[in-house]
């Protein structure tokens, strides 16, 4: 087999990650072995009868499970996990709107929860007036509301509409002024449940920018968004929770790395479940091919530990094989492909590279190979190759998808690749 092309480093070495401790500073909110359990009927007719009942028909859900957990002050603080991980019964717990079965929530502070915008609000009053009844139920003085209202009113920017009954307003409109009053109490501690799903991409930007003061002036924000980009963007810190127990808490790189590395393995056996497919290779086609060629004893390794299928980051990757060609072949290629965790494809060699023309004679043969990869960041992928004959596009695969995992010491940004950069400042040249 032709050589592999000698790579040109274009990449710099891995930053340090940062080793800033956990447990810093004040903490805003701490949690104790914190439970939350509901009650599941087969029915409302089972749920209506059951005080009346001598035993508990009901099932048992349990939301959140044990969790401990010290929140410090002044970061931004992502919370993630699927639908269904407690996320959203965490919050309202910190905020005060669910009590636990078990355990305790202590809070320092002051706490404006933007759980559900719009709740509330009497649609039969004017923006003006839900103003006045929103900022009373968050416990305002109506001193302090007075101040406050063109600041409110100047947020929510939705026009003369302030002075019609809220039944008149689009979702969107209501959104932003329940926005507009929740984030001028002036809160320590800022709970924010999906209330960017809601609104124009100005009013979003407004929102973080809001935020942002927040987080500028030192107080807590507690943040869920299923856009990971906002959340990578915005947030300090990340906590994940599974089925309501807590994965992982730390700082928010290599938490949502790791997060993420999950979806994609949930996404892809998702898919797999739900198309009903393997990577076996047909048992016929399998008898058919192998007149033509076998191929034997794949292994995958590196020069370090030939039993290991765990690399470094920048590492190059060696794998081999034994074939056995039985028929006449006249020109044979070796091709693979490199896809992540999800089954998207990193990259796809050429199958008529004639650089990667390999022995086609009759006989056998034991092929070696170094895949000279880019620096492609910590998390699992797989390789997946074959031999090409080139006048009839027959082909034997020698590995279908096999795992393989890269690991680093230090965290230096998530997604798949590591592309670095350089900055010219005043004529200094800063390379990263």
């Amino acid at each position: 087999m032709a050589e592999l092309n000698t790579p040109i480093n274009l990449m710099p070495e891995p930053s340090p990650t940062c080793q800033d401790p956990l447990d810093a500073g004040p903490i805003a909110v701490s949690i104790k072995h914190l439970t939350k359990s509901y009650k599941i009927y087969a029915s409302s007719l089972e749920r209506a009868i059951a005080p009346f009942r001598r035993t508990d028909t009901s099932k048992k859900f349990i939301a959140l499970n044990d969790l401990n957990l010290d929140l410090p002050e002044g970061e931004s603080i992502a919370i993630l996990g699927k639908n269904g991980s407690g996320k959203s019964t965490l919050l309202k717990m910190i905020a005060g709107v669910t009590a636990p079965t078990k355990g305790t929530v202590e809070v320092n502070g002051l706490v404006s929860a933007m759980l559900e915008l719009t709740s509330g609000f009497d649609p039969e009053l004017t923006g003006i007036e839900n103003i006045n009844l929103r900022a009373l139920a968050l416990g305002i003085s109506q001193e302090e509301v007075d101040r406050t209202q063109e600041e409110i009113i100047r947020f929510a920017d939705i026009g003369d509409h302030i002075n019609q009954p809220i039944r008149t307003y689009s979702s969107g409109m209501k959104a932003r002024l329940g926005f507009a009053v929740s984030v001028n109490v002036d809160p320590d501690i800022l709970i924010v449940d999906e209330v960017l799903a809601v609104g124009d991409d100005i009013f979003k930007l407004k929102c973080i920018e809001k935020m942002a003061e927040y987080r500028r002036a030192g107080k807590t924000i507690l943040f869920v968004s299923h856009s990971l980009h906002t959340v990578k963007a915005f947030c300090t810190r990340a906590l994940w929770l599974k089925e309501g127990v807590l994965q992982n808490y730390g700082e928010m790189g290599p938490i949502v790395q790791e997060y993420e590395d999950y979806l994609r393995a949930e996404r892809l056996r998702e898919r797999a479940e739900l198309l009903s497919l393997t990577d076996e290779d047909n048992p016929e086609d399998l008898r058919d091919k192998d007149d033509v060629m076998q191929i034997r004893n794949f292994r995958m390794y590196n020069v370090l530990d030939k039993e290991t299928n765990v690399f470094k980051a920048g590492e190059d990757i060696y794998y081999e094989f034994d074939y056995e060609v039985k028929e006449k072949i006249d020109v044979l290629r070796f091709s693979y492909t490199i896809r992540n965790a999800e089954d998207m494809a990193v990259f796809v060699s050429d199958k008529q590279n004639n650089e990667a023309v390999i022995d086609s004679s009759i006989g056998e043969h034991h092929l070696r190979a170094r895949l000279k990869l880019p620096f492609l960041l910590a998390g699992e992928y797989k390789l997946s190759g074959e031999l090409w004959v080139a006048d009839s596009m027959f082909l034997r695969g020698y590995a279908n998808k096999r795992s393989f995992y890269i690991a680093q010491d230090d965290y230096i940004g998530s997604g798949i690749v590591h592309i670095g950069y350089a900055l010219d400042v005043d004529d200094v040249q800063i390379v990263e």
